[in-house]
């Protein structure tokens, strides 16, 4: 969680919820056909699922928190691009030439 502590301090936003949402359709194959979203908030919904993890408070709406229920948050810098890339266990996919790789 190295990097994205450090987008919380340069953000300011240490106090802040990362949100976790999910989109279908238009992904790659190593993603099952789900885009992700990340943003930070200052406060939950009312429908959310609230997960503490380390120092970090996720939060997801219920439907969303399932899909991505096991999965993980990494931080790739290759030669094509650089970002978070979320990790699903639950989904089955073949590869594919994204290059978050």
């Amino acid at each position: 969680m190295g990097k994205l502590n450090e987008v919380l301090a340069q953000e300011k936003a240490n106090d802040s919820y990362l949100r976790i949402e999910v989109y279908q359709g238009g992904g790659c194959a190593c993603s099952g056909g789900y885009r992700y979203g990340l943003s930070l908030e200052k406060e939950p919904r009312v429908s959310d699922v609230v997960e503490k993890i380390g120092e970090l408070n996720v939060v997801a709406e219920r439907q969303d928190a399932e899909v991505i229920r096991g999965s993980t948050l990494d931080y790739f810098d290759n030669v094509q691009k650089s970002g978070f890339k979320i990790e699903n266990p639950n989904v089955q996919a073949e590869g594919c030439g994204c290059g978050g790789h």
